[in-house]
Formats: C-alpha cells, structure tokens, sequence
C-alpha cells in the first residue's frame, strides 16, 4: 500500500512540474504596439494562441507563421516563427514585421488585464515587448 502511495505521489509531482497549457492566452489576440511603437497605417498582425496543444499561429503583416509557446505560471517562450513565403505589401509592413519577429523571442513572461495582454522581458519593470488585444477566446 506504501508503494501504492508513493508511487501516485510522485506521478502528481511530475504532473505539476509539467508546463501546463493555460485558458488565459487562449485566442485570437491583435498587436496593438510592438515595444511602445504602434504598428503602421493599415498594418494588421495577431497571432492565435491554441492552450491545449500550445500552438500559435498568425499573420506578420506581411506574412502567415507559426510557433509554439510553452508557459509556465507567468512565465512563457516562444519557438523560433516559421513564416511562409509572401511579399510584404508596403515598407510599413516590412518593417513592423521585422520588429514583431525580432522581439518575439526576447518574450518570457506575460501579464494579462481583461481583454489586454502584455508580452514582456525578462527584466521587471521593463516596458512590454509587444501589447495585444483579445479578438476572440479560443473556442468561442
């Protein structure tokens, strides 16, 4: 019966130490400001955050791409953005989607108010890497 005990114990502590998918990034959010610059005129970028399989998808402004993100508490990561072949429409949309790419992987904690959502360095009180808005939860 010891056994039985410690055996089921330890599987509840490797299960904690897992990353687990969160409900609180779930969805189609939109890029508001990539590190305190809003995007060009006309220029639209989000990403799609799946919590279950921790799959992001989304559009660069100039193109689609996708990631994964593992999360852990606040803390989080993104994996390197695949990105399909595409011309970028404008200048503009080159250029914010150099800055969009270029800070992504510099992301490693998020803070979350409502319907915002903060991508941040690993410094506190830096300023946010890149600021979104929830389009739709993931879902619904």
């Amino acid at each position: 019966m010891t056994r039985l005990m410690m055996g089921a114990a330890m599987l509840a502590l490797a299960a904690c130490a897992q990353p687990q998918p969160t409900s609180e990034l779930g969805g189609r959010w939109e890029v508001q400001q990539i590190a305190g610059a809003s995007l060009g005129d006309g220029i639209y970028i989000w990403l799609e955050i799946d919590p279950a399989t921790s799959a992001v998808i989304g559009f660069t402004g100039c193109n689609n791409f996708s990631s994964s993100v593992t999360e852990f508490g606040a803390t989080l990561a993104f994996t390197p953005a695949v990105e399909q072949a595409g011309e970028c429409p404008s200048e503009a949309a080159a250029t914010d989607e150099a800055r969009f790419l270029g800070v992504l992987p510099s992301i490693t904690r998020h803070v979350r108010n409502g319907r915002s959502l903060e991508l941040l360095p690993a410094e506190e009180g830096a300023e946010a890497l890149i600021k979104l808005r929830l389009v739709d939860e993931a879902g619904g």
